[in-house]
């Protein structure tokens, strides 16, 4: 991993970086696994939560498949690998970490405003949750380079208010960056770019984005939303309440750390 990496701290900045703590054949393995979930073939037997595309739609707009964890024994084993739960546990302090979304971000080469991801912070899709004890992990299945649409991160600005006009579905990155100016003026992004197996972690509360990819490969992301012990579910009705009842199944949502 890139030594500067090692300086972002997950407490100061909002995000930081994890050396790759998997096998390059686990990781080629998953990606494997993940196309075929893709695909629509569900090694486990089981249906994704959500799928955002399907097999014959656009092939240049960003795949998106909710819980593919549960459709793959192989992608299982990747997003609860007991190193992986021990390292999250170290960097947030943690005494448990619990998996209780995740998903497959697969962008392929695009070459327009489809392929961008507006700013956003996690939390404003989350209502169901407090605003502690919640993260992100990112785990690059693919080298993730300057070309590729790395994921941006605006650092400290998991300490913000927010920010009026921030939206994960606004494809206008140069407007919102106009917005952001105007309040945060001398902000500053980081690119996320990480070699295959490497991981990065922010907060729910951390500014991030994406361009499009501009590259000739797809970058391949499993996308690991996990809670702590320090996290506080608040009771919803309506279509977000499945959400905090799947936390109750292990088979869905796997608690991989606890001391």
């Amino acid at each position: 991993m890139d030594d500067k990496k090692i300086d972002y701290n997950l407490d100061t900045e909002g995000f930081c970086f994890l050396p790759s703590i998997f096998s390059n054949e686990q990781v080629l393995s998953a990606r494997d696994a993940l196309w075929d979930v893709i695909q629509g073939d569900y090694e486990t037997g089981k249906f994704p939560e959500n799928r955002f595309w399907e097999v014959g739609d656009d092939p240049t707009l960003i795949i998106k498949i909710d819980k593919p964890h549960i459709c793959s024994q192989t992608v299982w084993n990747l997003i609860t690998k007991p190193e992986l739960g021990q390292a999250l546990a170290n960097i947030t302090n943690a005494n448990m970490i619990q998996v209780w979304h995740s998903q497959v971000v697969w962008k392929p080469l695009s070459e327009n405003e489809s392929g961008n991801a507006g700013w956003h912070r996690d939390a404003q899709y989350w209502p169901f949750w407090s605003q502690n004890g919640l993260f992100t992990a990112w785990i690059a299945l693919s080298d993730v380079t300057p070309r590729s649409g790395p994921v941006q991160f605006i650092p400290g600005s998991h300490l913000w208010g927010d920010v009026k006009g921030m939206d994960f579905f606004d494809k206008n990155i140069d407007i919102q960056n106009v917005l952001l100016k105007a309040v945060h003026p001398d902000h500053k992004t980081i690119d996320a770019t990480l070699l295959m197996g490497e991981v990065s972690v922010h907060s729910s509360m951390t500014y991030h984005s994406s361009i499009a990819n501009e590259s000739h490969d797809p970058r391949v992301g499993m996308v690991v939303h996990f809670c702590t012990d320090a996290a506080v579910r608040i009771p919803v009705q309506g279509e977000n309440a499945y959400y905090l009842d799947q936390c109750e199944i292990s088979s869905i949502c796997p608690i991989i750390f606890q001391r």
